[in-house]
């Protein structure tokens, strides 16, 4: 049987999905029908949006946390000197100003991107980082370096939240279907954590493939202004707006204009995404009610805390470990080269957490499961003497490894919990502002009256990879107890004197909708 040409009547409750090859599905919303999905077929189509899409994604993501955080290298290559950057806090005011306005675009940009399509929006702000990023080779002072990290993060503060928001929404018109609707999914719930790990894995690859380039980058001789760290932003920068155009050409509206789906595959596309879509057909624009309803919801903001105490860790990780391997004896290059190592390692396992995450489709288990490597780590790195190097750098790896396994999680139990397209992207911006402001306070995390063991660093960091543990618990807790009280029926009556467009405003709060922990 071909699924997707099969719209017919159902007599189930709202939400059920039969076992086997063929899914059953009645989609709350979607006037009481029942859709038919050839599971065959969709496993094909998950695979040509991996091949095209998620590798895609992938690398804008990487080169947005390269351009991000290659100022940790191009510090040891000569920026600190020639910019006079060495005296008091002025390296770490520069790791700031980025963060400042990355934190304020989030959400506003996140919405953009629903309003414009992700397909216009995502490769306009690679555009726009990939040029900041080359001009900044021509920076001559500090406060010119100020000034472009400010204007890096009004454009890249956009990129992962959009990136993410596009995995688990990609906005298209339907007319495959008997179901009027703008709310499709490239991936399922179920399908997310393993893509979501891959995406974010760009943040530790980042830090591996972007140690090595620095390296070889800054050997090129120099030409005209542009030498040693320059040349690290200016061919980073060029790679950056070609990736851009790409980007342009490549990221399709929907599955319904996806170049390489067949027509069959398009309508495959579609009506797999309905049977997985409970309470989630409500389409539109996202409005401050979109944005409030994110904002009360106790799932919403427990991983928005959770994902800030981590990635305060992360982002503080990501600019300074060069710094903290010199810190322990080594000279600046074998401290580049040496970064490497924890960085790849931690790229590999995050994957395999996330591909662990949805064949088992837990979220909150894996965050309490992997947190602790990550405790271990920092833990070893604050009270190992500075004479005892190798250990030190043996505990890079595991926090590196634990750290960068869980992060991508938050992200994904985040969105995965919210119904609607509206509210998730709403949800996305939430997650990483608050994410963001993380970021901020990561520059002060190391400073160099605490160098070369950073003690007071790593015991801060330590604390707040407890605080996100802990959050991971209580939330966790939270969650099934919800669903219990929706399985007893105790959250029906928010249904009472609503029509059938109210009911879809509730996103997860509509009693069919179970929370996936």
């Amino acid at each position: 049987m071909t699924a997707s040409k099969e719209v017919e009547a159902a007599t189930s409750h709202p939400g059920h999905i039969e076992d086997g090859p063929h899914k059953h599905a009645e989609v709350l919303g979607a006037s009481h029908e029942t859709v038919v999905i050839d599971e065959d077929l969709s496993r094909r189509i998950v695979r040509k949006f991996d091949y095209r899409i998620l590798i895609l994604f992938l690398i804008i993501n990487l080169f947005s946390f390269i351009d991000r955080v290659n100022i940790g290298n191009a510090r040891l290559l000569g920026l600190e000197k020639d910019l006079q950057l060495g005296v008091g806090l002025r390296y770490n005011i520069a790791l700031m100003c980025l963060f400042v306005s990355y934190c304020v675009v989030e959400l506003p940009s996140n919405i953009a991107c629903k309003y414009f399509g992700g397909n216009i929006w995502i490769p306009s702000l690679v555009f726009s980082f990939g040029l900041i990023t080359t001009l900044t080779s021509l920076v001559e002072t500090r406060e010119s370096l100020y000034a472009v990290r400010f204007l890096l993060g009004c454009v890249e503060g956009g990129i992962s939240p959009g990136l993410v928001w596009m995995l688990s929404q990609l906005l298209v018109f339907s007319d495959f279907v008997k179901v009027w609707t703008t709310d499709y999914s490239s991936y399922r719930r179920q399908e997310l954590g393993f893509r979501t790990s891959i995406y974010i894995s760009a943040a530790s690859a980042s830090g591996a493939f972007g140690g090595l380039l620095a390296i070889g980058l800054s050997k090129i001789p120099q030409w005209g202004l542009i030498h040693t760290w320059r040349n690290i932003y200016f061919f980073e920068g060029i790679i950056s707006l070609i990736i851009a155009v790409a980007a342009y050409f490549m990221i399709p509206a929907g599955p319904e204009t996806a170049k390489f789906l067949t027509e069959e595959e398009k309508i495959t596309a579609v009506n797999r995404l309905l049977a997985d879509s409970v309470g989630t057909t409500e389409g539109g624009r996202t409005r401050l009610k979109h944005v409030w309803q994110a904002l009360s919801s106790v799932h919403v903001l427990g991983c928005a805390f959770g994902f800030f105490l981590s990635n305060t860790v992360a982002q503080s990780f990501g600019v300074f470990a060069p710094s903290i391997i010199r810190g322990m004896g080594y000279s600046n290059t074998d401290a580049q080269l040496l970064s490497v190592g924890p960085y790849a390692v931690a790229c590999f396992f995050s994957i395999g957490v996330g591909y662990l995450s949805d064949r088992y489709k837990k979220r909150a288990l894996v965050i309490v499961c992997t947190a602790p490597f990550s405790i271990a780590g920092f833990f070893m790195l604050e009270f190992l003497p500075n004479d005892r190097p190798a250990a030190k750098y043996g505990a890079l790896y595991l926090a590196a490894t634990g750290l960068y396994a869980f992060v991508p999680i938050w992200l994904t139990w985040a969105v995965n919990n919210c119904a609607t397209a509206t509210v998730r992207a709403a949800c996305s911006g939430i997650v990483f502002t608050l994410g963001s402001v993380g970021g901020v306070l990561a520059p002060w995390m190391f400073l160099p009256k605490d160098a070369p063991a950073y003690r007071k660093g790593h015991a801060i960091l330590v604390s707040f990879l407890c605080g996100s543990w802990a959050c991971a618990i209580v939330l966790w807790m939270y969650c099934k107890w919800e669903n219990r009280q929706r399985d007893m029926g105790k959250r029906d009556h928010r249904l009472q004197g609503l029509t059938r467009e109210q009911e879809l405003e509730l996103s997860s709060n509509h009693p069919a909708f179970r929370y996936l922990v």
